[in-house]
């Protein structure tokens, strides 16, 4: 029975350590889940260290043992006992299979203790448990997971359209994005796969994967928003690393940037440009890639390639080019253009744009100011010219001229200068003409083409036939013409007035009129007395009628008047007389010069008995001596031939016409020291020769009486005088020139006539009203003649 008792004692025991060990099992195995895990990577070759912290929680304390498990294994991989001693005199002990003859258990300085692997390998992987049993403290456990890394594959580079770079990257644009995928397939634990630029980071974001399966490949995805200068020539890498102790996987990408130039200068040789003057201009740009190449643009003109003068030169990314312009006025204001762009980058575009401004002489145009028609302009109207100018510098000076006379300000003229403009008041026929403006500045002067400035006006008088006095004798026939101006001139219609004597202001009556154009001819006979006073012609246009009239002024015919301002001169081998014609009283006149002659008496020696004695009177000869000399021209001036000396000659001058013959100017006491002869053609008549026309001498006496002349010194001093008092006389009576100094062989003494001018007066009895001067009765059938007008004529 007591046997029986014990063994099942014994039983229950058992059962009961079982039963607690199981518990403490699971107990641990709980306790274990909850201890954290330390990561530990490796490589498979190498060898690494997993920590185990044996220091003592509680001061004092020490270790008894120390055991390593692998995974689930219930027997330890290592074991350190040390209940015996010191942990230095610990027994280590180590399972016998690949995985113990390879690890080793360093004790350092408590938590300094590590399980040393060597040359881990792909099974050495798993989670190792360090259990640490103390004296005293309770059991501590620590969890770490050895893990060995699988490198991902070498990094793949895509571009944004999924290509894949093999080289260089891009190219990129300037100012534009850029996009670049790093692709790697594998890697244990999942590789990070970064962007980097200059040891600087530029990505390190991890993204989902756009090519191919998600699952196998790891991406970065590089996005640059703006590509920058700063770009230009870098080179970008790609690192993928699976673990943090490994080294990552590089591929490196050189990137081809496009640049767009940096700057564009233009530079011109001359800071003034004169017109029609040649310059040099240069264009430099840099900080294209590739090279710009310089476009030159003048207005919208593009000045290209080739052309021969234009160069270019480009060196890295530098290029200059130069043109040579010659500019002319129209190219002020205009833009010049120097324009780089890369050939490779569209839009890659940079530009300077320089403002021409082009000195020039000023051009001048002169013109009508608006509003002004030149046809329909009228005497009387307004006008105002316009100088167009163009001109760089503005014009210092605007002048205007008329007919090359320049024009002044002035107002009571009606001359209006301001500024370009010029304005005529009141236009008058002394209006008409060319008209030009010249303006100046610091480069030049220039004159514009004449502007021809012509009106239309009302019929006047020709300026030689306002007023003209026809003399014609009763009964006689007389054609009058009057001529007129006037603009338009066709369509000129013509009337004649008469003012008799009286006063009256009548229509003419029994008359021929003829117009043609701008001429009307009046045929005209006074038959009596009351016939003769003043005719007027008037004419009308389009534009209006005729304000003054074209007189003409009848008067009877009479004789002539005596020739005005008679003087004699001396010539190489004859006399000459010259007058001017008087009045030639109405009718055609010629002229009539006459020479007589008596013995002259010296007062020495004896006069015999053949000397010829004529007394004269102041109107001419006393009897009948005739004239030993006629002579007759249409103009007082004659010439005296064979005059012989020793006598005095009278010379008589007539004006003759149809109404008879005027009183005769003398020339009296003409004699000559020695005899005027020659083979002179003349007109004169002479009645006789002169040694038988003249009272017969003694040859002897002559001769005589001329020996006592040169023999006698006093005789020849008051001869000199006599000569030269003669001289001076006649000078000053005469308005012809004369010879300097006495003259040669002549002493004429004469009384010379004096001018007698005529003065014509119109009748002014039974005047009528001046206001009312003119009257005409349109509504005539007779357009040539008036039925009444009244003028009124001032002396």
């Amino acid at each position: 029975m007591r046997c029986a008792s014990g063994y099942v004692f014994l039983t229950s025991l058992l059962m009961v350590l079982r039963t607690r060990r199981m518990g403490a099992a699971a107990e641990e195995t709980e306790f274990q889940n909850k201890v954290p895990v330390r990561l530990v990577w490796a490589t498979e070759g190498d060898d690494v260290e997993l920590p185990c912290d044996i220091t003592p929680p509680t001061p004092g304390d020490s270790v008894n043992m120390v055991l390593w498990f692998k995974d689930d294994g219930g027997i330890p991989l290592y074991s350190l006992d040390a209940r015996n001693g010191s942990l230095n005199n610990a027994i280590h002990w180590a399972v016998s299979d690949d995985l113990g003859k390879r690890t080793y258990f360093k004790i350092g300085d408590g938590h300094q203790a590590k399980l040393k692997i060597t040359e881990v390998t792909l099974k050495d992987q798993g989670d190792f448990r360090c259990r640490v049993d103390f004296v005293d403290s309770p059991t501590r456990n620590f969890r770490v997971n050895l893990t060995l890394v699988e490198q991902p594959s070498k990094p793949v580079i895509y571009d944004a359209q999924g290509r894949e770079v093999t080289g260089v990257g891009g190219p990129f644009l300037e100012g534009y994005n850029l996009v670049l995928i790093c692709q790697v397939a594998g890697g244990r634990p999942k590789p990070s796969v970064t962007w980097w630029m200059d040891g600087e980071l530029l990505d390190g974001v991890v993204d989902t994967s756009s090519i191919g399966s998600s699952s196998k490949f790891t991406e970065n995805h590089l996005f640059i928003d703006q590509v920058t200068r700063s770009l230009w020539g870098a080179k970008l890498e790609c690192r993928a690393q699976s673990g943090p102790m490994e080294q990552p996987v590089v591929r490196e990408v050189p990137l081809d940037i496009y640049l767009k130039p940096a700057n564009v200068k233009i530079v011109l040789s001359e800071e003034q440009i004169f017109a029609d003057r040649p310059i040099a201009a240069k264009c430099e740009t840099s900080g294209s890639f590739p090279a710009a190449r310089i476009i030159w643009r003048l207005g919208e003109h593009v000045i290209g390639d080739p052309n021969p003068y234009v160069s270019t030169t480009q060196k890295n990314n530098k290029t200059v080019s130069k043109l040579e312009l010659v500019l002319s006025k129209d190219d002020d204001g205009k833009e010049l253009v120097c324009r780089a762009e890369n050939p490779r980058f569209p839009g890659g575009v940079f530009e300077e744009v320089k403002i021409l401004r082009i000195s020039y002489a000023p051009v001048v145009v002169a013109r009508l100011a608006n509003g002004y028609v030149l046809d329909t302009l009228r005497e009387g109207d307004d006008l105002k010219l316009i100088c167009d100018i163009q001109s760089n510098p503005p014009p210092a000076q605007v002048t205007w001229y008329h007919d090359n006379q320049r024009l002044e300000h002035d107002v009571n003229a009606g001359i209006l200068l301001a500024s370009n403009s010029l304005t005529l008041r009141v236009l008058t026929l002394a209006h008409v003409g060319e008209y030009s403006c010249v303006a100046t500045n610091h480069v030049g002067q220039t004159h514009s083409s004449p502007l021809f400035i012509h009106m239309k006006y009302a019929p006047r008088c020709r300026e030689d036939g306002k007023r003209r006095e026809i003399t014609v004798a009763r009964h006689d026939t007389v054609w009058l013409q009057c001529v007129v101006e006037a603009l338009p001139n066709d369509y000129v219609r013509f009337s004649w007035t008469y003012n008799s004597t009286v006063g009256d202001v009548l229509p003419i009556p029994n008359s021929r009129i003829e117009s043609q154009g701008l001429v009307s001819v009046l045929e005209y006979t006074p038959n009596t007395e009351t016939d003769y006073g003043t005719l007027a012609c008037w004419a009308s246009n389009s534009i209006g009628r005729q304000r003054t009239p074209c007189i003409f002024n009848i008067v009877p015919a009479k004789p002539p008047q005596p020739p005005l301002d008679c003087a004699l001169h001396n010539e190489t081998s004859s006399l000459e007389v010259n007058c001017i014609p008087g009045s030639d009283g109405g009718s055609p006149q010629h002229f009539l010069l006459e020479v007589r002659g008596s013995l002259r008496n010296s007062g020495i020696g004896h006069i015999g008995p053949h000397t010829l004695q004529t007394p004269q009177s102041d109107q001419g000869m006393v009897g009948e001596s005739p004239p030993i000399y006629q002579d007759m021209n249409p103009t007082p001036n004659f010439q005296l031939h064979d005059l012989q000396p020793g006598y005095d000659y009278t010379v008589y001058i007539y004006a003759v016409n149809g109404r008879g013959m005027s009183e005769p100017v003398l020339l009296e006491h003409v004699s000559v020291v020695e005899p005027i002869g020659g083979k002179i053609e003349r007109s004169g008549i002479f009645l006789e020769d002169l040694k038988k026309a003249l009272p017969q001498a003694s040859y002897e006496n002559m001769i005589f009486a001329i020996a006592l002349t040169g023999t006698g010194a006093a005789a020849l001093v008051l001869i000199g005088i006599g000569v030269i008092i003669g001289v001076v006389v006649c000078r000053r009576r005469s308005n012809a020139p004369v010879i300097e100094g006495p003259d040669d062989f002549t002493t004429p003494t004469y009384v010379p006539a004096q001018r007698i001018e005529p003065k014509i007066r119109y009748s002014n009895e039974n005047r009528r009203s001046q206001r009312a001067s003119l009257y005409i009765e349109e509504n005539r059938k007779e357009p040539d003649l008036l039925h009444r007008v009244e003028l009124d004529l001032q002396d």
